[in-house]
Protein backbone atom coordinates (compact mmCIF):
# COMPACT_ATOMS: atom_id res chain seq x y z
CA UNK A 1 0.00 0.00 0.00
CA UNK A 2 1.33 3.42 -1.27
CA UNK A 3 2.47 5.69 1.87
CA UNK A 4 0.21 8.29 0.36
CA UNK A 5 -3.04 6.10 0.51
CA UNK A 6 -2.06 5.02 4.12
CA UNK A 7 -1.96 8.83 5.60
CA UNK A 8 -5.48 9.31 3.70
CA UNK A 9 -7.09 6.18 5.58
CA UNK A 10 -5.36 7.54 9.13
CA UNK A 11 -6.87 11.15 8.23
CA UNK A 12 -10.01 9.54 7.96
CA UNK A 13 -9.84 7.38 10.45
CA UNK A 14 -8.86 10.68 12.51
CA UNK A 15 -12.00 12.50 11.65
CA UNK A 16 -14.03 9.41 12.17
CA UNK A 17 -12.66 9.71 15.79
CA UNK A 18 -13.27 12.85 15.90
CA UNK A 19 -17.21 13.12 15.12
CA UNK A 20 -17.50 9.75 17.32
CA UNK A 21 -16.24 11.79 20.31
CA UNK A 22 -18.56 14.76 19.24
CA UNK A 23 -21.54 13.12 19.08
CA UNK A 24 -21.05 11.48 22.46
CA UNK A 25 -20.48 14.35 23.31
CA UNK A 26 -23.14 15.93 22.66
CA UNK A 27 -25.68 13.27 23.19
CA UNK A 28 -24.17 12.89 26.76
CA UNK A 29 -27.31 14.69 28.43
CA UNK A 30 -30.06 13.19 26.29
CA UNK A 31 -29.06 9.84 26.49
CA UNK A 32 -31.24 9.62 29.68
CA UNK A 33 -34.36 10.65 28.57
CA UNK A 34 -34.99 6.97 26.93
CA UNK A 35 -35.77 6.04 30.34
CA UNK A 36 -39.03 8.24 30.84
CA UNK A 37 -41.87 5.84 30.41
CA UNK A 38 -45.11 7.82 29.01
CA UNK A 39 -45.75 4.69 27.34
CA UNK A 40 -50.29 4.82 27.50
CA UNK A 41 -52.55 2.86 26.06
CA UNK A 42 -55.39 5.82 25.52
CA UNK A 43 -59.09 5.03 26.27
CA UNK A 44 -61.07 4.78 23.11
CA UNK A 45 -63.88 2.01 23.53
CA UNK A 46 -67.10 4.29 22.45
CA UNK A 47 -65.74 4.75 19.37
CA UNK A 48 -66.78 1.06 18.48
CA UNK A 49 -70.08 1.84 19.08
CA UNK A 50 -72.50 1.97 16.50
CA UNK A 51 -75.09 4.19 17.59
CA UNK A 52 -77.36 4.07 14.42
CA UNK A 53 -78.66 0.97 15.79
CA UNK A 54 -79.66 2.17 19.06
CA UNK A 55 -83.46 4.26 18.71
CA UNK A 56 -83.65 7.67 20.00
CA UNK A 57 -86.67 8.92 22.29
CA UNK A 58 -87.40 12.32 23.30
CA UNK A 59 -88.31 12.17 27.23
CA UNK A 60 -89.69 15.57 29.12
CA UNK A 61 -88.46 15.47 32.29
CA UNK A 62 -90.88 15.71 35.14
CA UNK A 63 -90.07 13.42 37.53
CA UNK A 64 -87.21 10.90 38.67
CA UNK A 65 -85.99 8.43 35.36
CA UNK A 66 -84.46 4.71 35.60
CA UNK A 67 -83.13 3.80 32.17
CA UNK A 68 -82.95 0.14 32.42
CA UNK A 69 -82.52 -0.56 28.21
CA UNK A 70 -79.53 0.81 25.96
CA UNK A 71 -80.23 3.29 23.43
CA UNK A 72 -80.13 6.91 22.44
CA UNK A 73 -82.44 9.03 25.39
CA UNK A 74 -82.83 13.24 24.75
CA UNK A 75 -83.60 15.11 27.58
CA UNK A 76 -85.24 18.42 28.00
CA UNK A 77 -87.04 20.28 31.04
CA UNK A 78 -86.63 20.94 34.37
CA UNK A 79 -86.48 18.13 37.53
CA UNK A 80 -86.56 19.47 40.73
CA UNK A 81 -85.63 17.21 43.55
CA UNK A 82 -85.16 14.18 41.34
CA UNK A 83 -82.24 12.22 39.36
CA UNK A 84 -81.79 10.19 36.33
CA UNK A 85 -80.62 6.70 37.38
CA UNK A 86 -79.17 4.56 34.39
CA UNK A 87 -78.72 0.30 35.00
CA UNK A 88 -78.42 -1.64 32.30
CA UNK A 89 -76.07 -3.95 30.82
CA UNK A 90 -76.58 -1.92 27.10
CA UNK A 91 -74.37 0.99 26.17
CA UNK A 92 -76.60 4.50 27.20
CA UNK A 93 -76.52 7.88 25.06
CA UNK A 94 -77.43 11.11 27.16
CA UNK A 95 -78.33 14.43 24.86
CA UNK A 96 -79.12 17.01 27.52
CA UNK A 97 -80.68 19.37 25.59
CA UNK A 98 -81.14 22.41 28.06
CA UNK A 99 -81.96 20.24 31.47
CA UNK A 100 -81.89 21.80 34.61
CA UNK A 101 -82.24 19.00 37.72
CA UNK A 102 -81.33 19.28 41.32
CA UNK A 103 -81.59 16.20 43.91
CA UNK A 104 -81.19 17.08 47.59
CA UNK A 105 -80.80 13.55 48.15
CA UNK A 106 -78.19 12.35 45.93
CA UNK A 107 -76.95 12.41 42.59
CA UNK A 108 -78.65 13.99 39.57
CA UNK A 109 -77.62 11.66 37.09
CA UNK A 110 -76.42 7.99 38.65
CA UNK A 111 -74.97 5.87 36.33
CA UNK A 112 -75.14 2.23 38.53
CA UNK A 113 -74.76 -0.29 35.98
CA UNK A 114 -73.79 0.48 32.09
CA UNK A 115 -71.36 -0.84 29.13
CA UNK A 116 -70.43 2.80 28.38
CA UNK A 117 -72.14 5.74 29.11
CA UNK A 118 -72.06 9.14 26.62
CA UNK A 119 -73.46 12.12 27.77
CA UNK A 120 -73.83 14.68 25.20
CA UNK A 121 -74.19 18.89 25.71
CA UNK A 122 -76.50 19.22 22.67
CA UNK A 123 -75.83 22.49 20.39
CA UNK A 124 -76.25 26.23 22.12
CA UNK A 125 -77.64 24.58 25.05
CA UNK A 126 -76.97 25.43 28.40
CA UNK A 127 -77.56 22.26 31.19
CA UNK A 128 -77.51 22.64 35.29
CA UNK A 129 -77.17 19.84 37.28
CA UNK A 130 -76.78 20.42 41.12
CA UNK A 131 -76.91 17.86 44.45
CA UNK A 132 -77.64 17.68 48.28
CA UNK A 133 -75.18 18.04 50.90
CA UNK A 134 -76.76 15.50 52.85
CA UNK A 135 -77.80 11.62 50.39
CA UNK A 136 -80.72 9.69 51.57
CA UNK A 137 -80.95 6.11 50.27
CA UNK A 138 -77.94 6.07 48.44
CA UNK A 139 -74.91 3.36 48.82
CA UNK A 140 -71.86 4.85 50.94
CA UNK A 141 -68.73 5.86 48.62
CA UNK A 142 -71.21 7.45 45.94
CA UNK A 143 -70.59 10.96 46.29
CA UNK A 144 -70.74 13.57 43.26
CA UNK A 145 -73.58 15.09 41.13
CA UNK A 146 -72.65 12.74 38.19
CA UNK A 147 -71.27 9.61 39.38
CA UNK A 148 -70.52 6.38 36.99
CA UNK A 149 -69.35 3.26 38.17
CA UNK A 150 -68.75 2.39 34.45
CA UNK A 151 -66.91 4.00 31.82
CA UNK A 152 -68.38 7.33 31.31
CA UNK A 153 -67.78 9.90 27.92
CA UNK A 154 -68.77 13.36 27.98
CA UNK A 155 -68.89 15.57 24.43
CA UNK A 156 -70.65 17.83 22.62
CA UNK A 157 -70.64 21.47 21.66
CA UNK A 158 -73.04 22.80 24.78
CA UNK A 159 -72.30 23.93 28.07
CA UNK A 160 -72.50 22.07 31.74
CA UNK A 161 -72.69 24.26 35.12
CA UNK A 162 -72.39 21.73 38.13
CA UNK A 163 -72.88 22.44 41.75
CA UNK A 164 -71.68 19.99 44.43
CA UNK A 165 -72.66 20.19 47.62
CA UNK A 166 -71.96 16.66 48.80
CA UNK A 167 -68.12 16.48 47.09
CA UNK A 168 -67.36 15.92 43.79
CA UNK A 169 -68.55 17.24 40.64
CA UNK A 170 -68.26 13.95 38.27
CA UNK A 171 -66.52 10.71 38.98
CA UNK A 172 -65.71 7.71 37.01
CA UNK A 173 -65.00 4.31 38.63
CA UNK A 174 -63.75 3.29 35.48
CA UNK A 175 -62.38 5.81 32.29
CA UNK A 176 -63.68 9.09 31.96
CA UNK A 177 -63.12 10.32 28.66
CA UNK A 178 -64.01 14.35 27.49
CA UNK A 179 -64.25 15.03 23.85
CA UNK A 180 -65.72 18.72 24.44
CA UNK A 181 -68.09 21.03 25.69
CA UNK A 182 -68.03 23.94 28.43
CA UNK A 183 -68.11 22.89 32.26
CA UNK A 184 -68.39 25.35 35.08
CA UNK A 185 -67.76 22.94 38.33
CA UNK A 186 -68.25 24.58 41.84
CA UNK A 187 -67.77 21.46 44.23
CA UNK A 188 -67.12 20.94 48.10
CA UNK A 189 -63.86 17.90 46.95
CA UNK A 190 -62.97 17.45 43.77
CA UNK A 191 -64.17 18.72 40.15
CA UNK A 192 -63.67 15.61 37.50
CA UNK A 193 -62.54 12.43 38.98
CA UNK A 194 -61.75 9.26 37.58
CA UNK A 195 -59.91 5.77 38.62
CA UNK A 196 -58.84 4.01 35.78
CA UNK A 197 -58.05 7.17 33.69
CA UNK A 198 -59.09 10.55 32.73
CA UNK A 199 -58.82 11.22 29.12
CA UNK A 200 -59.72 14.81 28.31
CA UNK A 201 -59.50 15.65 24.23
CA UNK A 202 -61.16 19.49 24.43
CA UNK A 203 -63.24 21.63 26.33
CA UNK A 204 -63.61 24.67 28.49
CA UNK A 205 -63.14 23.86 32.19
CA UNK A 206 -63.68 26.77 35.21
CA UNK A 207 -63.77 25.39 38.70
CA UNK A 208 -64.02 26.09 42.00
CA UNK A 209 -63.30 23.50 44.10
CA UNK A 210 -62.23 22.22 48.08
CA UNK A 211 -60.16 19.29 46.76
CA UNK A 212 -58.14 18.78 43.56
CA UNK A 213 -59.23 20.37 39.97
CA UNK A 214 -58.51 16.91 37.58
CA UNK A 215 -57.49 13.61 39.52
CA UNK A 216 -57.21 9.81 37.96
CA UNK A 217 -56.64 7.75 41.51
CA UNK A 218 -56.01 4.25 40.22
CA UNK A 219 -52.52 3.14 42.36
CA UNK A 220 -52.77 -0.60 41.82
CA UNK A 221 -52.63 -1.26 38.20
CA UNK A 222 -49.94 -0.37 36.39
CA UNK A 223 -51.38 0.62 33.18
CA UNK A 224 -53.99 2.56 34.97
CA UNK A 225 -54.24 5.95 37.05
CA UNK A 226 -53.25 8.56 33.97
CA UNK A 227 -54.11 11.51 32.80
CA UNK A 228 -54.11 12.77 29.23
CA UNK A 229 -54.39 15.81 28.04
CA UNK A 230 -54.50 16.88 24.53
CA UNK A 231 -56.14 20.52 24.35
CA UNK A 232 -58.18 22.88 26.41
CA UNK A 233 -58.62 25.92 28.19
CA UNK A 234 -58.34 25.31 31.95
CA UNK A 235 -59.39 27.68 35.34
CA UNK A 236 -58.71 26.06 38.21
CA UNK A 237 -59.20 27.70 41.81
CA UNK A 238 -58.29 24.49 44.07
CA UNK A 239 -57.80 23.81 47.53
CA UNK A 240 -55.63 21.31 47.09
CA UNK A 241 -54.33 19.75 43.51
CA UNK A 242 -55.09 21.48 40.36
CA UNK A 243 -54.14 18.42 38.15
CA UNK A 244 -52.87 15.03 39.79
CA UNK A 245 -52.59 11.73 38.16
CA UNK A 246 -51.58 8.64 40.39
CA UNK A 247 -49.32 7.55 37.92
CA UNK A 248 -48.46 9.06 34.68
CA UNK A 249 -49.77 12.79 33.49
CA UNK A 250 -49.48 13.72 29.81
CA UNK A 251 -50.00 17.11 28.58
CA UNK A 252 -49.87 17.75 24.57
CA UNK A 253 -51.46 21.41 24.55
CA UNK A 254 -53.83 23.35 26.10
CA UNK A 255 -54.51 26.95 28.18
CA UNK A 256 -54.29 26.18 32.02
CA UNK A 257 -54.50 28.85 34.52
CA UNK A 258 -54.43 27.37 38.56
CA UNK A 259 -54.26 29.23 41.48
CA UNK A 260 -54.06 26.22 44.49
CA UNK A 261 -53.93 26.10 48.25
CA UNK A 262 -54.64 30.14 48.63
CA UNK A 263 -51.78 30.91 46.02
CA UNK A 264 -47.60 31.69 46.38
CA UNK A 265 -48.56 33.79 49.24
CA UNK A 266 -49.58 30.29 51.51
CA UNK A 267 -45.53 29.42 51.28
CA UNK A 268 -43.61 26.43 52.42
CA UNK A 269 -41.83 28.72 54.71
CA UNK A 270 -44.75 30.03 56.74
CA UNK A 271 -46.44 27.79 59.58
CA UNK A 272 -49.68 27.84 58.68
CA UNK A 273 -48.74 25.97 55.22
CA UNK A 274 -50.28 22.82 54.26
CA UNK A 275 -53.42 24.06 55.84
CA UNK A 276 -55.44 24.19 52.46
CA UNK A 277 -58.36 22.26 53.74
CA UNK A 278 -60.27 19.89 52.13
CA UNK A 279 -63.87 21.34 51.51
CA UNK A 280 -66.45 21.16 54.45
CA UNK A 281 -66.56 17.35 54.42
CA UNK A 282 -65.07 14.85 56.85
CA UNK A 283 -61.29 13.96 56.33
CA UNK A 284 -59.56 10.66 57.25
CA UNK A 285 -55.77 10.81 58.52
CA UNK A 286 -54.82 9.49 54.85
CA UNK A 287 -56.49 12.38 53.20
CA UNK A 288 -54.72 14.89 55.25
CA UNK A 289 -51.35 13.03 55.40
CA UNK A 290 -51.35 13.12 51.41
CA UNK A 291 -52.56 16.48 51.23
CA UNK A 292 -50.53 18.60 48.71
CA UNK A 293 -51.43 22.00 46.78
CA UNK A 294 -49.43 21.52 43.55
CA UNK A 295 -50.12 22.81 40.47
CA UNK A 296 -49.52 20.11 37.69
CA UNK A 297 -48.73 16.82 39.64
CA UNK A 298 -47.63 13.06 38.64
CA UNK A 299 -47.46 9.93 40.83
CA UNK A 300 -44.92 9.05 38.03
CA UNK A 301 -43.40 10.40 34.80
CA UNK A 302 -44.73 13.77 33.03
CA UNK A 303 -44.51 14.55 29.80
CA UNK A 304 -45.38 18.65 28.81
CA UNK A 305 -45.18 18.83 25.23
CA UNK A 306 -46.98 22.32 24.68
CA UNK A 307 -49.22 24.83 25.86
CA UNK A 308 -48.95 27.53 28.23
CA UNK A 309 -49.12 27.52 32.08
CA UNK A 310 -50.05 30.13 34.36
CA UNK A 311 -49.53 28.85 38.10
CA UNK A 312 -50.06 30.45 41.19
CA UNK A 313 -49.47 27.81 43.71
CA UNK A 314 -49.05 27.45 47.37
CA UNK A 315 -47.04 24.02 46.68
CA UNK A 316 -44.85 22.99 43.83
CA UNK A 317 -46.19 24.44 40.59
CA UNK A 318 -45.25 21.70 38.59
CA UNK A 319 -44.11 18.51 40.55
CA UNK A 320 -43.28 14.23 39.76
CA UNK A 321 -42.40 11.81 42.19
CA UNK A 322 -40.50 10.29 39.29
CA UNK A 323 -39.29 12.23 36.05
CA UNK A 324 -40.43 15.55 34.54
CA UNK A 325 -39.78 16.04 30.42
CA UNK A 326 -40.59 19.45 29.07
CA UNK A 327 -40.60 19.48 25.48
CA UNK A 328 -42.02 22.92 24.84
CA UNK A 329 -44.72 25.34 25.98
CA UNK A 330 -44.87 28.57 27.74
CA UNK A 331 -44.51 28.96 31.63
CA UNK A 332 -45.58 31.23 34.01
CA UNK A 333 -44.88 30.28 37.58
CA UNK A 334 -45.66 31.59 41.19
CA UNK A 335 -44.95 28.92 43.95
CA UNK A 336 -45.08 28.88 47.57
CA UNK A 337 -42.52 26.05 47.67
CA UNK A 338 -40.33 24.71 44.32
CA UNK A 339 -41.35 26.04 40.79
CA UNK A 340 -40.52 23.13 38.97
CA UNK A 341 -39.78 19.35 41.18
CA UNK A 342 -38.73 15.95 40.18
CA UNK A 343 -37.73 13.31 42.83
CA UNK A 344 -35.45 11.52 39.98
CA UNK A 345 -34.87 13.34 36.53
CA UNK A 346 -35.90 16.77 34.72
CA UNK A 347 -35.25 17.35 31.31
CA UNK A 348 -36.19 21.12 29.66
CA UNK A 349 -35.64 20.72 25.74
CA UNK A 350 -37.36 23.98 24.99
CA UNK A 351 -40.09 26.60 25.70
CA UNK A 352 -39.93 29.33 27.53
CA UNK A 353 -40.43 29.01 31.45
CA UNK A 354 -40.79 32.04 33.94
CA UNK A 355 -40.31 31.32 37.41
CA UNK A 356 -41.35 34.41 39.01
CA UNK A 357 -41.49 33.64 43.03
CA UNK A 358 -40.19 30.17 44.48
CA UNK A 359 -38.26 28.68 47.25
CA UNK A 360 -36.57 26.92 45.11
CA UNK A 361 -36.82 27.61 41.56
CA UNK A 362 -36.14 23.98 39.54
CA UNK A 363 -34.85 21.07 41.52
CA UNK A 364 -34.27 17.33 40.70
CA UNK A 365 -31.85 14.45 41.43
CA UNK A 366 -30.33 14.77 37.63
CA UNK A 367 -31.16 18.19 35.49
CA UNK A 368 -30.80 18.48 31.81
CA UNK A 369 -31.35 21.44 29.77
CA UNK A 370 -31.16 21.44 26.27
CA UNK A 371 -32.62 24.63 24.84
CA UNK A 372 -35.24 27.29 25.95
CA UNK A 373 -35.71 31.20 27.62
CA UNK A 374 -35.76 30.17 31.57
CA UNK A 375 -35.92 32.84 33.85
CA UNK A 376 -35.80 31.83 37.65
CA UNK A 377 -36.45 33.76 41.06
CA UNK A 378 -35.36 31.84 44.32
CA UNK A 379 -35.76 32.98 47.74
CA UNK A 380 -33.34 29.44 48.43
CA UNK A 381 -31.69 27.79 45.57
CA UNK A 382 -31.93 28.86 41.64
CA UNK A 383 -31.06 25.36 40.19
CA UNK A 384 -30.89 22.64 42.86
CA UNK A 385 -29.35 19.38 41.66
CA UNK A 386 -30.08 17.81 44.88
CA UNK A 387 -28.89 14.76 46.88
CA UNK A 388 -29.68 12.91 49.87
CA UNK A 389 -26.98 15.03 51.97
CA UNK A 390 -28.76 18.14 50.56
CA UNK A 391 -29.60 20.16 54.03
CA UNK A 392 -30.39 23.28 51.96
CA UNK A 393 -34.26 23.06 53.49
CA UNK A 394 -34.10 20.67 56.45
CA UNK A 395 -36.79 21.55 58.47
CA UNK A 396 -39.22 23.25 56.46
CA UNK A 397 -42.95 21.85 55.46
CA UNK A 398 -41.81 21.29 51.92
CA UNK A 399 -38.62 19.76 52.22
CA UNK A 400 -38.09 16.67 50.09
CA UNK A 401 -35.93 13.46 50.62
CA UNK A 402 -33.96 12.00 47.75
CA UNK A 403 -31.58 8.35 47.49
CA UNK A 404 -28.00 9.23 48.53
CA UNK A 405 -27.06 7.09 46.32
CA UNK A 406 -27.87 8.55 43.08
CA UNK A 407 -25.59 10.09 40.89
CA UNK A 408 -26.15 13.97 40.85
CA UNK A 409 -25.18 15.74 37.59
CA UNK A 410 -26.81 19.01 35.89
CA UNK A 411 -26.12 19.65 31.98
CA UNK A 412 -26.96 22.64 30.67
CA UNK A 413 -26.50 22.21 26.33
CA UNK A 414 -28.15 25.87 25.03
CA UNK A 415 -30.59 28.20 26.06
CA UNK A 416 -31.10 31.53 27.51
CA UNK A 417 -30.63 31.02 31.34
CA UNK A 418 -31.56 33.71 34.34
CA UNK A 419 -31.41 33.00 37.98
CA UNK A 420 -31.95 35.55 40.64
CA UNK A 421 -31.50 33.31 44.10
CA UNK A 422 -31.21 34.57 47.66
CA UNK A 423 -29.60 30.96 48.20
CA UNK A 424 -27.16 29.16 46.31
CA UNK A 425 -27.64 30.34 42.57
CA UNK A 426 -26.71 26.62 40.98
CA UNK A 427 -26.52 24.11 43.44
CA UNK A 428 -25.50 20.77 42.28
CA UNK A 429 -25.23 18.13 45.12
CA UNK A 430 -22.48 16.56 42.55
CA UNK A 431 -21.28 17.69 39.46
CA UNK A 432 -22.10 20.24 37.08
CA UNK A 433 -21.16 20.11 33.35
CA UNK A 434 -22.07 23.58 30.58
CA UNK A 435 -21.69 22.98 27.12
CA UNK A 436 -23.45 25.48 25.72
CA UNK A 437 -26.14 28.49 26.23
CA UNK A 438 -26.07 32.12 27.93
CA UNK A 439 -25.83 31.27 31.68
CA UNK A 440 -26.29 34.70 33.94
CA UNK A 441 -26.84 33.98 37.64
CA UNK A 442 -27.48 36.98 40.23
CA UNK A 443 -26.51 34.96 43.44
CA UNK A 444 -26.96 35.58 47.00
CA UNK A 445 -25.79 38.71 48.98
CA UNK A 446 -24.80 37.12 52.44
CA UNK A 447 -21.71 35.10 52.59
CA UNK A 448 -23.53 31.91 54.01
CA UNK A 449 -24.42 30.96 50.28
CA UNK A 450 -22.67 31.34 46.65
CA UNK A 451 -23.24 31.82 43.01
CA UNK A 452 -22.47 28.67 42.28
CA UNK A 453 -22.09 25.79 44.97
CA UNK A 454 -21.02 21.99 43.93
CA UNK A 455 -19.56 18.88 45.91
CA UNK A 456 -17.52 17.51 43.13
CA UNK A 457 -16.50 19.27 40.29
CA UNK A 458 -18.21 22.16 38.00
CA UNK A 459 -17.10 21.84 34.08
CA UNK A 460 -17.41 24.50 31.58
CA UNK A 461 -16.51 23.54 27.91
CA UNK A 462 -18.44 25.95 25.79
CA UNK A 463 -21.50 29.03 25.93
CA UNK A 464 -21.10 31.87 28.10
CA UNK A 465 -20.90 31.76 32.02
CA UNK A 466 -21.52 34.95 33.92
CA UNK A 467 -22.05 34.94 38.00
CA UNK A 468 -22.63 37.35 40.44
CA UNK A 469 -22.48 37.11 43.93
CA UNK A 470 -21.15 37.28 47.60
CA UNK A 471 -17.52 35.84 48.14
CA UNK A 472 -17.94 33.87 51.17
CA UNK A 473 -18.73 31.05 49.86
CA UNK A 474 -17.43 31.47 46.74
CA UNK A 475 -16.83 28.98 43.79
CA UNK A 476 -15.49 29.01 40.21
CA UNK A 477 -15.24 26.69 36.87
CA UNK A 478 -13.53 23.39 38.73
CA UNK A 479 -12.11 22.99 34.91
CA UNK A 480 -12.38 23.66 31.63
CA UNK A 481 -11.84 23.67 28.08
CA UNK A 482 -12.69 26.90 28.24
CA UNK A 483 -10.72 29.95 29.69
CA UNK A 484 -12.56 31.35 32.81
CA UNK A 485 -11.86 33.66 35.43
CA UNK A 486 -13.16 33.90 39.17
CA UNK A 487 -12.57 37.76 41.15
CA UNK A 488 -13.17 38.36 44.31
CA UNK A 489 -13.55 42.21 44.70
CA UNK A 490 -11.72 43.96 47.64
CA UNK A 491 -15.28 45.64 47.96
CA UNK A 492 -18.57 44.85 48.04
CA UNK A 493 -20.28 47.17 45.15
CA UNK A 494 -24.28 47.89 45.06
CA UNK A 495 -26.86 46.98 42.81
CA UNK A 496 -26.34 48.92 39.11
CA UNK A 497 -22.48 48.82 39.48
CA UNK A 498 -21.28 48.37 35.90
CA UNK A 499 -18.48 45.33 35.38
CA UNK A 500 -16.79 45.52 32.57
CA UNK A 501 -14.43 43.43 31.30
CA UNK A 502 -12.63 44.93 27.95
CA UNK A 503 -9.68 43.51 25.98
CA UNK A 504 -8.24 46.14 23.85
CA UNK A 505 -11.16 48.14 22.33
CA UNK A 506 -13.30 44.87 22.38
CA UNK A 507 -15.69 44.52 25.16
CA UNK A 508 -15.97 41.05 26.06
CA UNK A 509 -18.10 41.02 29.12
CA UNK A 510 -20.38 44.27 30.16
CA UNK A 511 -23.29 43.23 32.86
CA UNK A 512 -24.99 45.21 35.57
CA UNK A 513 -26.21 43.02 38.45
CA UNK A 514 -29.35 43.88 39.87
CA UNK A 515 -28.25 42.92 43.70
CA UNK A 516 -25.06 43.86 45.96
CA UNK A 517 -21.82 41.46 44.57
CA UNK A 518 -18.35 41.51 46.01
CA UNK A 519 -17.61 38.92 43.48
CA UNK A 520 -17.61 37.56 39.70
CA UNK A 521 -17.45 34.13 37.97
CA UNK A 522 -16.59 34.50 33.76
CA UNK A 523 -16.20 31.73 31.36
CA UNK A 524 -16.35 32.53 27.47
CA UNK A 525 -15.05 31.74 24.00
CA UNK A 526 -14.02 35.33 23.90
CA UNK A 527 -11.34 34.72 26.51
CA UNK A 528 -7.74 33.78 24.88
CA UNK A 529 -4.87 32.80 26.24
CA UNK A 530 -2.11 35.47 26.09
CA UNK A 531 -4.38 37.66 26.17
CA UNK A 532 -4.39 41.01 28.18
CA UNK A 533 -7.81 41.85 30.20
CA UNK A 534 -9.17 45.37 31.70
CA UNK A 535 -11.63 44.87 34.78
CA UNK A 536 -13.31 48.02 34.71
CA UNK A 537 -16.20 49.37 37.59
CA UNK A 538 -18.27 52.11 36.21
CA UNK A 539 -15.45 52.84 33.67
CA UNK A 540 -12.90 53.03 36.40
CA UNK A 541 -10.22 50.55 35.93
CA UNK A 542 -10.26 48.02 38.74
CA UNK A 543 -7.26 45.47 37.94
CA UNK A 544 -5.34 44.04 34.48
CA UNK A 545 -4.57 40.50 33.99
CA UNK A 546 -3.49 38.10 31.84
CA UNK A 547 -4.56 34.98 31.07
CA UNK A 548 -1.96 32.02 31.07
CA UNK A 549 -3.92 28.87 32.33
CA UNK A 550 -7.60 27.93 31.89
CA UNK A 551 -8.48 29.27 35.38
CA UNK A 552 -7.77 32.53 36.41
CA UNK A 553 -8.35 33.52 40.23
CA UNK A 554 -8.05 37.23 40.97
CA UNK A 555 -7.90 38.85 44.75
CA UNK A 556 -7.49 37.37 48.01
CA UNK A 557 -9.45 34.45 49.11
CA UNK A 558 -9.90 32.56 52.64
CA UNK A 559 -11.44 29.81 51.12
CA UNK A 560 -10.64 27.06 48.17
CA UNK A 561 -12.38 28.15 45.28
CA UNK A 562 -12.00 24.69 43.99
CA UNK A 563 -13.15 22.92 46.65
CA UNK A 564 -17.12 22.72 48.11
CA UNK A 565 -17.93 24.29 50.72
CA UNK A 566 -19.05 22.30 53.90
CA UNK A 567 -22.80 21.60 54.17
CA UNK A 568 -24.00 21.42 57.86
CA UNK A 569 -26.80 19.89 59.25
CA UNK A 570 -27.99 15.74 60.16
CA UNK A 571 -29.58 14.20 57.50
CA UNK A 572 -33.09 14.22 56.95
CA UNK A 573 -35.22 10.60 57.64
CA UNK A 574 -39.19 12.56 57.55
CA UNK A 575 -40.94 10.90 54.38
CA UNK A 576 -41.87 13.33 52.02
CA UNK A 577 -44.57 14.96 51.31
CA UNK A 578 -46.09 14.19 47.86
Amino acid sequence: MKKKTIIALLIILFLLLVVFLLFKEKKKSTKQKETLNTSIEKYDSEEDISWENYTEEKIELKENLKITQGGIYKLEGTLTNGSITINTKDNVKLILNGVSITNEKGPAIYIENAKTTVITLADETKNYLKDGSTYQGIEEGINAVIYSKDDLVLEGSGSLEIQAKKEDGIVSKDHLKIKGGSYNITSIDDGLRAKDSLYIQDGIFTMHVGGDGLKATNDTEESKGYIWIEKGTFTIESSLDGIQAETKLIIENGDFTITTGGGSTNASTKESWGNWGRGQYEKTQKQEAEASAKGVKAGEDLLIQGGTFTLNTSDDSIHSNSSIQIENGTFHLSSGDDGIHADKELWIEKGTIEIEESYEGIEAAKITIEDGNISIKASDDGINVAGGSDSSSMGRPGENNYDKNTENILTIQGGKIFVDADGDGIDVNGSGYIYGGTIIVEGPTDNGNGALDYDREFIVDGGTLTATGSSGMLQGVSSSKQYNVTIRFNSNYTKGTLIEIINGEETILSVTPSKDFSSLVFSSSSLQKGETYNIKIDGEVYQDFKLEQMTTSIGQSTFDDRNPRPRGGIPNNREPRR
